[in-house]
């Protein structure tokens, strides 16, 4: 066994791995798009955090009351670079099985057709690299 099959051999589970996540993600997403609904939430508070390059990114949460349902309060996965406002209203669309399941308006990720080509690539980086060790 070379170098390169024990290098290519710890990428396998890597890459494996990320096309688990991949999917994952796709389906939550597509669930989310396929089932969610949207509703008016009110910011209640701002968490600001430091990207990578010490940058100062901002993280709303907002509060919104499903029908049916006691008051949710989720933080956004994704910050910006400028504080908002904390008297506006943002829409959210949430899961009505998983309330917490939810993304803000404007604040949104690349999307489930990303994750899905994600997935499919890594799934197939994992399989060419594994018929690379074995052969």
């Amino acid at each position: 066994m070379t170098l390169d099959h024990i290098v290519e051999a710890a990428f396998v589970p890597i890459s494996a791995g990320l096309s688990c996540w991949a999917f994952r993600e796709a389906w939550t997403d597509l669930r989310l798009h396929t089932r969610g609904q949207w509703i008016e939430a009110e910011v209640v508070a701002v968490r600001e955090d430091a990207d990578g390059d010490g940058d100062p990114r901002f993280y709303p949460e907002v509060a919104f009351t499903p029908p049916d349902n006691d008051e949710i309060r989720v933080e956004s996965k994704v910050g910006r670079l400028y504080p908002i406002d904390r008297s506006k209203r943002i829409r959210v669309r949430y899961d009505p099985a998983k309330p917490r399941r939810a993304r803000l308006e404007s604040y949104g990720k690349p999307g489930p057709f990303f994750a899905l080509l994600t997935g499919v690539g890594m799934a197939f980086l994992a399989a060419g690299l594994f018929r690379d060790i074995v052969t």
